[in-house]
């Protein structure tokens, strides 16, 4: 007796006429992409197996060259194979990077509804990237992260991980005014903190409200939420939500962000150019050496690269040695300026950190220098639109 699977491939072969001659192209695409399925190594699943006798059953009429053969399997429907198992993977567990680093990872079988919840996620969880296209996609492994995907992937019949459930329950046991109190400016009580403000600052700076609300990023602690608006650039970075975030250079000039920096004591900066278009970059550096000099920086600026020997990479080269800016790196320094993707490895051998980043042109993404740029608690997209990848603040 044939079986139903046999059959297909008969149907689909036979040339007069053809498929695509006797039914609508919606079923006859799906009458042949099952039958190439049936010859590939992993046959179909239950649920397109049902498909295909459905299909048999509202077109049987017009199979007149079969119609014996299709009473058959449709009374009594038999197959060659056993059906391929569906694939319901879900899960959430923790796995580690190439470098060791442990990550919250999503795993199911591919569905386009998971895919877009995912990607509508994008915003609430941090570090969210695809790893497999859409199957795999993995996070930070941070408190935020793991409430957020408990409590998303929870009713969609997920596989979570113990570790992970357990994580969720400590994390959702604690008090947020409990945990804050304890971080507040004017409850922290560790000398080790005292020592580090004073390292940062120096004994003689004066803390006024702005440095103090700026630095809570940097050293992790909360202060009491102001009723009062930011009615300037500087109270806006002072009072950022994120480490990350956007300057509009529509708005803001230069001379005036670096200003702002001054006056939060965020020196020294490292300046992070867009070398893509080469008379844009020297437009951006004719555009610092006025902002520094307006801000009365003159010395200490090592710009670490160089364009390439034509016109317009002869002037760019020929401001940096006119106006000094190729000093060498040590704990004086005051300004960096690179190139977006690179860092010289100079500047990974010594101690020299930035206290601020400020990306102009170009937000830092996935390249070593957003890597390195890491290290610092105020990173600036200096940019003409808003950044649409992460999410940021907008400050005018």
């Amino acid at each position: 007796m044939i079986t139903v699977d046999q059959l297909l491939l008969k149907i689909v072969n036979f040339t007069a006429p053809t498929i695509e001659e006797i039914m609508p192209s919606r079923d006859s695409k799906v009458l042949r992409s099952l039958a190439t399925t049936i010859l590939g190594p992993r046959f179909i699943t239950e649920n397109q197996s049902r498909l295909l006798l459905k299909i048999f059953k509202e077109h049987q009429p017009k199979f007149k060259e079969f119609q014996e053969e299709l009473e058959l399997v449709l009374e009594a429907p038999t197959w060659s194979k056993l059906f391929r198992p569906v694939d319901t993977t879900k899960k959430l567990y923790i796995s580690n990077a190439s470098d060791g680093t442990p990550l919250l990872t999503i795993e199911f079988a591919f569905s386009s509804a998971l895919r877009k919840t995912l990607t509508a996620s994008t915003k609430k969880l941090d570090g969210l990237i695809q790893v497999t296209p859409g199957r795999v996609y993995q996070a930070d492994l941070t408190e935020k992260n793991i409430v957020s995907l408990v409590e998303m992937l929870s009713p969609l019949a997920f596989e979570i991980e113990e570790k992970i459930q357990e994580f969720h329950e400590t994390i959702k046991s604690w008090s947020e005014n409990e945990i804050k109190n304890q971080f507040l400016l004017t409850t922290i009580t560790n000398t080790n903190f005292q020592k580090q403000i004073t390292a940062d600052l120096g004994i003689n700076t004066p803390l006024d409200n702005n440095i103090i609300n700026d630095r809570s990023k940097r050293y992790n602690y909360f202060t009491e939420k102001s009723e009062k608006n930011p009615e300037n650039l500087t109270e806006k970075i002072a009072q950022r939500s994120n480490v990350k975030c956007w300057v509009n250079k529509k708005e803001i000039t230069l001379d005036q962000l670096i200003q702002s920096v001054s006056e939060l004591k965020r020196f020294p900066l490292l300046v992070v150019f867009d070398v893509y278009d080469p008379k844009k970059c020297l437009e951006e550096m004719k555009n610092l050496e006025v902002s520094l000099e307006n801000n009365r920086i003159y010395n200490d600026v090592g710009i670490y690269f160089r364009l390439d020997n034509n016109p317009i990479g002869k002037e760019f080269n020929q401001l940096i040695a006119d106006k000094g800016y190729n000093a060498q790196l040590d704990s004086n320094t005051k300004v960096v300026g690179v190139q977006s993707g690179k860092i010289p490895k100079f500047l990974l051998k010594t101690d020299w950190k930035p206290m601020s980043v400020i990306s102009i042109g170009n937000p830092l993404r996935h390249s070593k220098t957003a890597v390195y740029a890491n290290c610092c608690d105020l990173i600036i997209a200096y940019t003409d639109n808003e950044p649409i990848i992460e999410t940021r603040n907008e400050w005018l």
